[in-house]
């Protein structure tokens, strides 16, 4: 039994099956759209994308982490990191990488091309934490290969930050009415809803912000933050283009990176 997977998986449906009950008793915004439609067409994303991922990426992954470990190389072993300290160590770092990661997808147009199909969802829930075009994680996670060479984690360590990066995803997409008050307070830790909600809108002081996924001290290190006041600024949700139907639609979400800028 692949444990490791069976862990990744287990995580990924309790936070969704759990982000998705509460959201629909205490919703931030009203959906335009049918709820078990957004369900089943993100997941059936996701899980095309897990099975692609899993084919393409499992063994370089497997071998980066054996290499790294049986020959401790690597800035983990070389700093004399072990234990829970490692973990700790290697959520921080990967973290930190996984910012500028994402910085890069809005910076460079031909990474832009492939991230934007995440960003053209209309509305924000649980569910888009799950809308990413398997070209973005082909190569997102072909660089973390050259992360783990680099930092040399271990698989507890490398496990942990997998299943954290995948909750806090789904806690920060999720469509939660959470008081601003306590938001301002988790704000200064985590992300919250309300700061990458403010990411996903379309307005001028929200748009290439708030690009971190687990800590919010790497935007406010980066000069992206931005504290997202006035509703307003978080009404509306996507792009420019595109809009509507084909939005939610499998050919036009495929066919994003090469359709316009």
């Amino acid at each position: 039994m692949n444990i490791p997977l069976v862990l990744r998986a287990a995580s990924f449906f309790t936070g969704f099956a759990a982000l998705l009950l509460i959201e629909g008793a205490i919703p931030y915004a009203r959906s335009g759209q049918k709820r078990s439609f957004r369900v089943l067409f993100h997941l059936s994303i996701s899980m095309v994308n897990s099975i692609l991922l899993y084919l393409v990426l499992t063994r370089p992954i497997s071998a980066a982490l054996s290499l790294t470990g049986s020959r401790h190389t690597g800035l983990a072993h070389w700093l004399g990191l072990n234990g829970w300290w490692e973990v700790a160590a290697t959520v921080i770092v990967f973290d930190f990488w996984d910012y500028w990661m994402h910085r890069a997808n809005h910076l460079a147009p031909f990474l832009w091309r492939f991230h934007k199909a995440h960003h053209s969802d209309m509305e924000i829930d649980v569910t888009t934490s799950a809308r990413f075009h398997p070209g973005e994680l082909i190569i997102s996670n072909s660089i973390k290969c050259i992360m783990i060479l680099a930092w040399g984690p271990s698989l507890i360590g490398l496990l942990a930050f997998d299943i954290l990066l995948t909750t806090f995803s789904q806690f920060h997409h999720s469509n939660l009415n959470i008081p601003n008050r306590l938001q301002d307070q988790i704000e200064r830790i985590i992300v919250t809803p309300r700061m990458h909600r403010c990411h996903h809108a379309l307005h001028e002081n929200c748009f290439n912000t708030n690009f971190a996924t687990i800590l919010s001290v790497w935007d406010r290190i980066g000069g992206s933050y931005h504290l997202a006041g006035d509703r307003g600024e978080m009404e509306s949700i996507g792009l420019p283009k595109p809009r509507g139907p084909a939005t939610m639609q499998l050919a036009p979400f495929l066919l994003t990176p090469v359709k316009g800028k």
